[in-house]
């Protein structure tokens, strides 16, 4: 039987880091949009959109595959197989880090190319995390690691939006980066061995029995990590490619809220592949429906709330937040909004189809979202610019759902049995009506801190009577977490 209790605690330490993290975002980004330009926010998303298929590509795979493999063994051979992940994760930093730093080398220069080679030891310090965390992720230490996250984000902010400040520009952002990242990686590394109780030794190296097997899960897995990331990066590259820095800070503006709303469900993702991996072992596929199915009806009902709020306030928030300039990111992302939507749904299905090794499923189901991404994208950019990136962006981050749910189909997973579509459409729209009509009667102040209060009150009590997500059921999961007497 799954341990629903032991999955939503897991849960729960995700989401607490994943939202510290995005805290700190929140209070970094209009700092740092002030401190280095329009023109140096346009520079900044270009090297994060660099960044992140960087460290991806680095890590081949190997955070998914040392979470899914130590939490299958034990013993001498759970050692074994973290040794080498270890030695496989150092093994990569070895080989790529020469090979970007030669390639950022011949194709940059100027500040761009000092910024990419800083970026460079955040790629270190993410690949000395991911190892941390996928081991610790095995042991359900979760609740150990994921506070490294806050505290990550707040050195790279101290450290980055101070050198920004004296004159370092998007170089000292990304200086900031790798400090941050450096020390934290340092740490998870260190909280891996003392709580698996072993020191990296090469005695303990089974490259011929654990080497492969980590490597191929971790290849194909690299793959699907590779398109996933396309799908929000290469939007914000073309839109580099064909716009201006100004008009790339405006996307990234919408982007970057966009995003905000995807806590509930990244968090989802990172414990729903050590959770399901043995429901699989066991065939148990209607515990894995029912488990799959309660997860997405939660980040359904919290993901719709969120942009039913952003879609009526998203003028008030950005140009508060941002800058009066930034009201040029409205429409984008109003735009975006029903592909976040989307995307958060496959975020829930695609890691238990992960955790079951059907890879290849997931492959052409991301695939399929990719090639519409790439191509509308294409289309779009050069023809009506950002708002045509946010057009086909949201296309694709809506065809994941549809992709994903008929790749569970295919092994008999039914991830939206009882997932009351109809009735939380209804409620986003009710609420998105009456903020609608709220917004013009009284000043931004009211706008912004006010009405969602408003909002929220009208979807809880729209849930309750539909039968969404009840209080009953709130109180059953709160029972979950409270130790018996």
């Amino acid at each position: 039987m799954a341990d629903d209790g032991a999955i939503l605690k897991g849960y729960l330490s995700v989401f607490a880091g994943d939202l510290g993290r995005l805290l700190i975002f929140a209070a970094f980004i209009p700092l740092l949009v002030r401190t280095v330009g329009e023109g140096g926010f346009g520079r900044y998303a270009l090297v994060m959109a660099i960044f992140l298929p960087s460290r991806k590509v680095l890590n081949m795979g190997l955070f998914e595959a040392t979470k899914t493999y130590v939490s299958r063994e034990e013993g001498a051979e759970r050692d074994r197989v973290i040794a080498t992940s270890f030695a496989l994760h150092a093994g990569m930093l070895v080989v790529g880090i020469p090979l970007l730093a030669g390639l950022f080398t011949v194709a940059t220069d100027g500040s761009l190319q000092l910024a990419l080679y800083l970026m460079l030891g955040a790629v270190v310090g993410e690949q000395l995390y991911y190892f941390g965390r996928g081991v610790l992720h095995a042991y359900k230490r979760e609740a150990v690691v994921e506070p490294l996250i806050p505290v990550r984000s707040v050195i790279l902010a101290v450290v980055g939006l101070t050198l920004a400040a004296e004159g370092y520009g998007v170089p000292g952002v990304f200086a900031g980066f790798a400090t941050g990242f450096l020390l934290t990686g340092a740490l998870s590394t260190g909280l891996a061995f003392r709580e698996a109780r072993i020191l990296p030794s090469p005695r303990r190296l089974a490259f011929a029995v654990y080497g492969r097997p980590l490597l191929r899960f971790g290849v194909q897995t690299m793959a699907l990590v590779l398109m996933l990331t396309s799908m929000f990066k290469v939007d914000i590259l073309l839109v580099g490619y064909f716009e201006s820095d100004v008009a790339t800070g405006h996307y990234r503006a919408a982007l970057q809220v966009s995003e905000f709303m995807w806590v509930v469900s990244i968090a989802m993702e990172q414990v729903m592949i050590q959770s399901t991996a043995r429901l699989w072992e066991e065939d148990a596929i209607g515990e894995l429906t029912a488990l799959t199915a309660r997860m997405l009806r939660y980040v359904v009902v919290i993901t719709a709330l969120l942009v039913a709020g952003v879609f009526v306030l998203s003028e008030q928030f950005l140009t508060l937040y941002f800058g009066p300039a930034y009201e040029a990111s409205v429409l984008p992302l109003r735009i975006l909004l029903p592909g976040v939507l989307g995307f958060a749904m496959a975020r829930v299905i695609w890691p238990v189809l992960q955790a079951g090794g059907h890879l290849r499923t997931l492959l052409l189901a991301t695939g399929t979202a990719v090639v519409i991404n790439v191509a509308l994208n294409l289309a779009l950019i050069p023809m009506i610019g950002i708002a045509g990136a946010a057009i086909g962006t949201s296309v694709a981050y809506g065809s994941m759902a549809v992709t994903h749910v008929l790749a569970a189909r295919t092994v008999d997973l039914r991830p939206t049995k009882g997932l009351p579509i109809l009735r939380i459409a209804a409620l986003g729209a009710a609420t998105i009506g009456l903020l609608w009509v709220l917004v013009p009667l009284g000043p931004w102040w009211v706008d912004l801190f006010v009405l969602p209060w408003i909002g929220l009150a009208l979807y809880a009590a729209g849930s309750q009577v539909l039968g969404v997500l009840t209080v009953g059921e709130l109180r059953e999961l709160v029972g979950e977490f409270t130790p018996a007497d």
